[in-house]
């Protein structure tokens, strides 16, 4: 079995996922569940050495996570990337006006729309993990955003476009090429989840959280450690370390 590093992103209609193995070319492909994670590496000889997920794993009974806030503040301009993840009691929602009540109870205020529109994922990773205790935690959260400013800013390149735009796609696509993760080639080939096209931004985040994963821990920083939630899940967020 050849060890990968993987990188995980929510996509439409289910998840896309990195494989990396250092030295080689990077294998993109797409899962209805993550519950298939385990068996797909396996059926591809992959054995991974870590995994990284863009989705908030430990989650608060109040307030907003210190670890939001933190990588809020390490996003400066780009803040807005990060969104206060929804608290626990929002999994339980049924529709958008009572995920509304329950976060202003919780937090003090409503949620965002496109957090609603994450919470069945943030469920499903919740319920993936949570059958996994008491082991540790199988998955890592991680923000590709933060990961792809801080790995630009260690190269000393220019600030990156919006993701959603062709010169930023274009500018992450040459970020990872010249950190010595060659993508050209997968990202031009097209990807499909349960039919449904996966789309180009959120093929290079999965791809820039496996080049994350494939870093020794002395080139991580580990946000809000020591943060877990109500059930042991940590409240926490790898990235590169900053630029000194």
């Amino acid at each position: 079995m050849t060890p990968a590093a993987v990188g995980i992103d929510g996509c439409s209609g289910g998840w896309v996922v990195a494989a990396w193995a250092p030295g080689g070319v990077p294998r993109l492909f797409t899962l209805e569940r993550l519950e298939a994670l385990g068996g797909t590496l396996t059926a591809q000889g992959l054995k991974p050495s870590r995994q990284l997920i863009d989705m908030p794993i430990g989650l608060p009974l109040a307030g907003p996570r210190p670890v939001d806030q933190q990588a809020q503040a390490a996003l400066g301009a780009a803040r807005a990337s990060i969104f206060i993840t929804p608290p626990r009691p929002v999994l339980d929602a049924l529709n958008f006006e009572e995920a509304q009540r329950l976060a202003r109870a919780a937090l003090g205020q409503g949620l965002s729309l496109q957090a609603w529109n994450l919470v069945p994922k943030i469920r499903a990773v919740d319920r993936f993990l949570r059958r996994a205790q008491p082991a540790p935690p199988c998955l890592e959260e991680a923000h590709p955003e933060l990961a792809f400013q801080r790995l630009n800013a260690g190269q000393g390149g220019a600030p990156l476009p919006s993701k959603k735009t062709s010169p930023g796609a274009a500018a992450r696509s040459a970020l990872l090429e010249a950190l010595g993760l060659p993508c050209a080639a997968v990202l031009a080939a097209p990807l499909t989840c349960e039919g449904r096209r996966v789309a180009l931004d959120d093929r290079l985040d999965a791809l820039v959280l496996a080049y994350l994963a494939s870093l020794p821990e002395h080139d991580l920083e580990c946000l809000g450690a020591g943060d877990v939630d109500a059930l042991g899940l940590p409240m926490t967020l790898l990235a590169p370390k900053a630029r000194t």
